[in-house]
């Protein structure tokens, strides 16, 4: 009886154990180390795809003989990346050369100036800009804007001075429209001159709230300041008004007729 069991045991044995070898192909393949493949190991590469920034439809920016298609605000409102750059070199004074470096660049520059002689203009009126051309857009139709000034080092208590304001024309838009929406935005200052080819636009503090003024002069006269337009009453005195900013330059002035830049030198 201990014999037969004994053979039963063989037997068995002799016929699981080439079995279990098959299923382990590590058990079977010379030079290999028990428990890994002879096969040869696969990665799996994921390619990340950059995140791209939603951005609002780009706007053509004019300032004298140069010209930027580009997009000022991201979909939540925010100023596009290089949209701050971009504007800040189209807004400089006339007689400044256009900087040599690129917008990139100057988006790492870090201070007042992205180049010698060009302002960082104030990201809150990247956001106003965009406000505005949002406004007026038209389905189809690509928006442009003519700069007729911005910043202007020697506007002496002037906006300009600090990159806050851009003397502007929407294309399409008359200025009585576009300084009444002008007019709508929160801590923003609007000029209105119905003799001039331009609505001013500036950015000011916090709880400034609503700041705007009609110049009504003309060429060569002095600066006229009414409550209304058309004119219903006499011309404020315009002794009561802050002074002038001084040593104001036409050159300061870019893509505006000679005759104008100096017929208006009140300038936020």
């Amino acid at each position: 009886m201990r014999v037969l069991t004994s053979f039963v045991a063989v037997a068995l044995a002799s016929f699981l154990v080439p079995t279990i070898a098959a299923a382990d192909p590590a058990a079977t393949t010379p030079g290999t180390s028990p428990g890994k493949s002879s096969k040869p190991h696969r990665t799996a590469h994921v390619q990340k795809s950059e995140a791209r920034t939603c951005t609002k439809p780009p706007v053509e920016i004019v300032a004298g003989g140069e010209s930027a298609t580009i997009a000022l605000a991201r979909c939540d409102g925010k100023p596009a990346p290089l949209a701050v750059e971009h504007l800040s070199v189209l807004a400089r004074p006339g007689g400044s050369a256009r900087p040599k470096i690129t917008v990139e660049a100057m988006a790492k520059v870090h201070g007042n100036e992205v180049a010698p002689g060009v302002r960082r203009i104030d990201a809150r009126l990247v956001e106003r800009l965009e406000q505005a051309v949002e406004h007026f857009r038209k389905p189809g139709q690509p928006a442009k804007v003519s700069i007729v000034s911005g910043y202007r080092p020697r506007s002496a208590g002037s906006f300009h001075q600090s990159g806050r304001a851009l003397d502007l024309r929407i294309e399409g838009v008359t200025n009585e429209a576009l300084v009444a929406f002008c007019k709508t935005l929160p801590d923003t200052g609007c000029g209105y001159y119905p003799n001039s080819l331009f609505v001013h636009m500036d950015v000011r503090d916090h709880g400034a709230g609503h700041v705007s003024w009609i110049d009504v002069s003309k060429p060569g006269e002095a600066p006229k300041y009414v409550s209304a337009w058309p004119q219903t009453g006499t011309a404020e005195d315009a002794s009561k008004l802050p002074a002038l900013p001084t040593d104001e330059q036409p050159s300061d002035v870019r893509g505006a007729p000679k005759a104008l830049r100096q017929a208006h030198p009140y300038f936020f």
